[in-house]
C-alpha cells in the first residue's frame, strides 16, 4: 500500500497491509483488505477532536479497513460496520493483553507477567539491588560462589549461609567431591546441592565457549549437566523454584519432569534444551523408555552432576523401583560414573532402627550402625571413593525450636480433640494421616463444622493438588489434611501446627512431618494423637529418637472440650447418615441404568434382597432427616462458646467488654512450654477416676 495521510493531521503515516486467509468460509465478497498502522497515538485537537499523530516507536496496531463504494442495497455500509467494530474490540484485548498477559505454569499456577524484558532487563533488576548494596556478604566469601548466584542470594536477603551449606559448598566446589549430607529440617539444603550445581555448569559453558573450533561445533549448545531427583511432585516443583531463584542472573534454564501433568508439555519443555532437570523417577524413565525417546533425555547416561533428594525414602524395598533401573543406566559406564559428581541428602540419613524382638532370635539379623547404613547406601547409589559426609542430624532428630506434647485419649475421641485443638488455638496447622480414607473422613466431618478443610492425597489430581497448597499458603488459618506425600521436603512458609491424627509408623516419618514446622529456627509446634492401640508403636518411636521421657501431655481445658462434645457427636452422625444415602442412591442408579439396557425387571423382594434398593419415601425421609440436622448443627454453630460461671446481664459488668467466644490469644506452644515449666502432672485423657469432692467441676474426664 502507499503512505496514506490523514483528514485531520498534515503527517504522513506509514500503513502497512495484514495478510488474511479465509480459506475460502464465509462470504467476504466486499471486503479488500485490512492495514494496520503500528506508530501512532491520538492527540485531542482544539475542538475536542482526536487527531493521529505519528511516533517515534510502535506502540499498537490499529487495523483498518479498506472498503468498496456503496452498494445499491447497503449491504456493504453494514458489513464494514460490523468489520469495523470487531477490530475495534480486537484492538482493545490486544491492548489489555500486552499490558498484563497470564500465563499458566507447568506446575499449574497461573502467574501475572508484564512485557517480556528487553536486552537492557539487568539494569532493571540492577535498580533493584540498590538498597541491597549496604547488604553484608562477607560470609559467603570463602565458599567459591559465584558473583552472579551471590548476587541472587543479596537479592534474597541470605546474608549466611546456614551450617549444611558452609560445610558442603568448599568441598563441593573446590575439591570436585562427592557430598553426603544430613542435617534436621528447614536448614538450607536444597542451595546446598543448587550452588555447586550453577557453579559447575557455569564454568563448563565458559570453558566449552573459549575451546569452541570449527571440530566441535556440532555438539549440542546446550547439553544436560544435571540431574534432580526427588520422591514427590510437590517437592520437584519447589526445587525446580529455588533453583531457579538462584539462577536469575544467569542463563541458565532448570525444567522439571513429574506425573500427574501432561507428557506432551513436558516433551516441549524438554526441547528446549535446560541444562538441569528436576524430576521424578517414574515420568522421567517413562519419558526415556518411550519408543522414539527424549532426544535431550538420552543424554542422561552422560551427566556429570546428579542429585538424590531425600534419598533414604528412594531407596526403600518396594518403592522408587524405576530408580534402580535409573542408576544402572547411570551407572553402565565406569569411566563417566568416576568422573560424575554425586549429592545425597536428607534430615533421616544416619537415623538407625532397632530390629523387633522376632528377628533377634536369628544370629543372622543384626542392627545397622551408622557407618553401615551409610556405605550400603552409598553401594546402591554408585558415589566414588572418599565422599564427604556431614551429619549435623541432633540425638533426638528433630529441631530444637520444635516443641512436642501428645494427648491420649480414645479412637472415637480424636475427633473430638482435633476440633478442640482448631477452635482453641487457630492458626495455619497440617493435620497428618496414615490413609487416604482417613483424610476424606477428616475433610467431611471438619466441612460440617465449618472448618474448610484442604485434603492433599496421592489419588487427587495434580493440578488441584497444587491448587490446594496454594490456597494452604496464602491463607494465615489455613488446614491442611494431608497423606505422607506432604510430609518430606515442602517449604511451607508460617506453619505453627503439625498435628498428627494418627501416629506414624516409622521415626523418620516422624521426623519429617513434623519438619513441616519450626522451620529456619522458628518456632512451632508438634502435637500427636495417641490411642490405647497406637501405644506400641508411640514406644518404639520415642525408643528409636532417644528420648529418656515419653512426650509431655498437651494441656486441655475440660470444660471447653464438654461443651464441643455435642458439636462433633452431631457432625459426625451427619457424617455417617449422608455417606449412607449417597452410597445407597448410587447403588441404585447403577442397578437401574444396568436394568434398562438389560431391559430386566426385578421383583421387589428380590430388589431389596440383593441390593437394599429404596422407594422414593424412604429416600425423600432420609434427605429430611439430613435437612434437620444440618439446620441443628448451623444453629448450634452460630452460638458462642460461653465458659461456665459467665454470668450477669451486662457485658461491661466487670468493667471492660469480656467476649464470650473461645478466643486465645495464648499461642500452642506457649501453653505447653509454661505447663512443662511448672512440672504440672497431668492426668492421662480416658482415665476415669472418682474425683475428690473438692475437684468436681473443676476437671472433667
Amino acid at each position: 500500500m502507499a503512505r496514506k495521510k490523514t483528514s485531520k493531521s498534515n503527517e504522513v503515516l506509514n500503513w502497512k497491509p495484514v495478510i488474511v486467509d479465509f480459506d475460502g468460509q464465509g462470504d467476504f465478497n466486499d471486503l479488500v483488505g485490512f492495514e494496520e498502522l503500528d506508530c501512532y497515538e491520538l492527540v485531542k485537537d482544539c475542538k475536542g477532536g482526536t487527531v493521529i499523530v505519528g511516533k517515534d516507536k510502535p506502540a499498537s496496531a490499529k487495523p483498518k479497513v479498506k472498503k468498496k463504494e456503496k452498494s445499491e442495497n447497503g449491504s456493504n455500509k453494514k458489513f464494514v460496520e460490523r468489520m469495523s467494530s470487531v477490530s475495534e474490540n480486537s484492538t482493545e484485548n490486544h491492548k489489555e493483553m500486552k499490558k498484563k498477559c497470564l500465563k499458566r505454569k507447568l506446575d499449574g499456577t497461573v502467574v501475572t507477567e508484564t512485557k517480556k524484558k528487553t536486552e537492557n532487563s539487568n539494569d532493571t533488576e540492577d535498580v533493584d539491588l540498590v538498597n541491597l548494596q549496604d547488604t553484608d556478604m562477607s560470609a559467603w566469601s570463602n565458599l567459591f560462589v559465584p558473583n552472579s548466584v551471590l548476587k541472587a542470594l543479596k537479592a534474597m536477603d541470605f546474608t549466611s549461609p546456614t551450617p549444611i551449606q558452609a560445610l558442603s559448598l568448599p568441598s563441593a566446589i573446590r575439591d570436585h567431591r562427592d557430598i553426603i549430607g544430613a542435617a534436621e529440617t528447614g536448614s538450607g539444603k536444597t542451595l546446598a546441592f543448587g550452588i555447586p550445581l550453577v557453579h559447575h555448569i557455569l564454568e563448563e559453558k565458559d570453558r566449552i565457549k573459549s575451546n569452541q573450533t570449527e571440530f566441535n561445533k556440532d555438539l549440542p549448545t546446550r547439553p544436560l549437566w544435571a540431574l534432580v531427583l526427588t520422591p514427590t511432585r510437590e517437592l520437584a516443583i519447589q526445587v525446580k523454584k529455588h533453583l531457579e531463584a538462584i539462577m536469575r542472573f544467569t542463563d541458565l534454564k532448570v525444567t522439571v519432569v513429574v506425573g500427574g501433568m501432561a507428557p506432551q508439555k513436558q516433551q516441549r519443555l524438554l526441547r528446549k534444551c535446560p541444562e538441569i532437570v528436576v524430576a521424578t523417577p517414574g515420568r522421567l524413565w517413562e519419558l526415556i523408555e518411550e519408543v522414539c525417546g527424549e532426544p535431550h533425555l538420552s543424554q542422561v547416561s552422560n551427566i556429570k552432576y546428579i542429585v538424590i533428594d531425600e534419598a533414604d525414602r528412594m531407596v526403600e524395598k518396594g518403592h522408587f523401583l524405576e530408580l534402580k533401573q535409573l542408576l544402572q543406566l547411570l551407572n553402565r559406564n565406569e569411566e563417566v560414573r568416576k568422573k560424575r559428581q554425586t549429592f545425597i541428602f536428607s534430615a533421616t540419613l544416619t537415623m538407625v532402627h532397632g530390629l523387633p524382638q522376632r528377628l533377634l532370635l536369628n544370629k543372622k539379623k543384626f542392627k545397622l550402625t551408622q557407618k553401615e547404613k551409610l556405605e550400603l547406601l552409598m553401594s546402591e547409589l554408585g558415589t566414588r571413593d572418599k565422599p564427604k559426609i556431614i551429619d549435623l542430624s541432633r540425638r533426638v532428630g528433630t529441631v530444637e525450636t520444635l516443641t512436642e506434647a501428645c494427648i491420649n485419649c480414645t479412637l472415637k475421641e480424636k475427633d473430638l480433640y482435633l476440633y478442640y485443638f482448631l477452635l482453641m488455638y487457630p492458626g495455619r496447622t497440617v493435620v497428618f494421616c496414615n490413609s487416604i480414607d482417613c483424610v476424606r473422613r477428616l475433610k467431611n466431618v471438619l466441612d460440617l463444622l465449618a472448618c474448610s478443610p484442604l485434603p492433599l492425597h496421592a489419588s487427587m489430581h495434580q493440578r488441584q493438588r497444587l491448587k490446594n497448597l496454594d490456597k494452604f499458603t496464602a491463607s494465615e488459618r489455613g488446614l491442611l489434611l494431608a497423606t505422607d506425600i506432604a510430609a518430606r521436603g515442602l517449604d511451607i512458609p508460617g506453619v505453627e501446627h503439625v498435628l498428627h491424627y494418627q501416629v506414624p509408623r516409622t521415626a523418620e516419618i516422624y521426623v519429617h512431618r513434623s519438619g513441616r514446622t519450626a522451620r529456619a529456627h522458628r518456632e512451632g509446634l508438634s502435637l500427636m494423637l495417641v490411642e490405647p492401640q497406637e501405644i506400641m508403636f508411640y514406644r518404639k518411636l520415642c525408643k528409636t529418637l532417644n528420648r529418656d521421657e515419653i512426650l509431655p501431655v498437651f494441656p486441655v481445658d475440660h470444660a471447653v472440650l464438654t461443651m464441643v462434645r455435642e458439636r462433633v457427636n452431631l457432625a459426625k452422625q451427619l457424617d455417617v447418615l449422608e455417606h449412607r444415602h449417597r452410597h445407597r442412591v448410587a447403588q441404585n442408579n447403577w442397578i437401574k441404568k444396568v436394568t434398562g439396557e438389560m431391559d430386566l425387571d426385578l421383583e421387589d423382594e428380590e430388589d431389596n434382597f440383593l441390593h437394599n434398593m429404596q422407594d422414593p419415601n424412604e429416600q425423600s425421609g432420609d434427605v429430611k432427616q439430613i435437612k434437620v440436622l444440618k439446620r441443628s448443627l448451623l444453629a448450634m454453630l452460630k452460638k458462642p462458646i460461653v465458659r461456665r460461671g459467665t454470668g450477669g446481664s451486662y457485658p461491661t459488668k466487670s468493667g471492660r467488654l469480656v467476649s464470650p467466644y473461645v478466643q486465645t490469644q495464648t499461642k500452642a506452644v506457649i501453653v505447653v512450654q509454661g505447663d512443662v515449666a511448672e512440672n504440672k502432672q497431668f492426668k492421662p485423657v480416658g482415665r476415669r477416676k472418682k474425683l475428690c469432692r473438692k475437684n468436681v467441676g473443676k476437671v472433667r474426664h
